[in-house]
């Protein structure tokens, strides 16, 4: 993010540029020879990364610097990229439940176990889907309700668990077991592209944010813990091990 404002920056004659970035903010302090400094601080709210944005954003940042696009173009071209529609509902459904079976499988999972992963991994990306549509984000379940980030994650892992649990009773599914479905059911909701920028931002010295985004990619792992454990402490301590 900070290339990229400083990119634009001094294509347009901004020569004075102190950028800060943190995870949920943005400060910018600029200006020229002729006029004052200008500060401006942008909240970032909390939502899920619409990556064909920042693939078109960071392509337009190029564009600029190459001198191809205007001021005023530019500005044109960031608000039709802002409305950039996600993919459809089903779309993002269904390629949750292939990344959950294929790389259920990968992990060492049975090719059984991989295709009950794929009808896990779906329930509980429907349960906690957060799309990105306009700047604003919208949930098929959890979001409608105002369910807090820490529910959202320990009720998934309690659906997986469950969902798990039920397959394992099902005589035409056969033996399965029941690390090889978690496995890759709980991959949905894995927090994989904060926790590799959170890596990323420490091996770069940039502690505060790295660190930010590490703790809260590291509680996600604890709430889908919890879920899932209640969920067994429940099926053999309440239920008896038998559904």
């Amino acid at each position: 993010v900070e290339e990229t404002m400083m990119r634009i920056c001094h294509r347009f004659g901004v020569k004075y540029v102190d950028l800060f970035t943190l995870s949920h903010g943005l400060f910018i302090c600029a200006g020229t020879d002729k006029e004052k400094l200008y500060t401006k601080v942008k909240q970032v709210p909390l939502s899920s990364t619409h990556l064909g944005i920042v693939a078109e954003v960071n392509d337009l940042s190029r564009e600029i610097a190459a001198g191809h696009v205007g001021i005023e173009e530019a500005w044109k071209k960031l608000k039709q990229i802002n409305k950039m529609p996600t993919k459809r509902i089903s779309y993002q459904i269904a390629a949750a439940g292939l990344s959950a079976g294929g790389l259920g499988y990968l992990l060492g999972g049975t090719p059984m176990e991989a295709f009950v992963a794929i009808f896990v991994g779906c329930a509980v990306f429907a349960w906690s889907l957060r799309s990105v549509h306009g700047g604003y984000s919208y949930s098929l379940f959890a979001g409608k309700y105002g369910i807090s980030k820490i529910l959202v994650h320990i009720v998934g892992g309690i659906i997986i668990a469950s969902m798990a649990l039920a397959a394992m009773q099902i005589p035409a599914f056969g033996n399965l077991r029941m690390e090889g479905i978690v496995t890759g059911g709980i991959m949905p909701l894995v927090p994989g592209l904060a926790f590799v920028n959170a890596i990323r931002d420490l091996a770069d010295s940039d502690y505060l944010a790295g660190t930010v985004k590490m703790i809260d990619a590291v509680m996600v792992f604890v709430y889908i813990a919890i879920g899932v454990g209640a969920a067994l402490a429940v099926y053999h301590h309440v239920l008896g091990g038998v559904l």
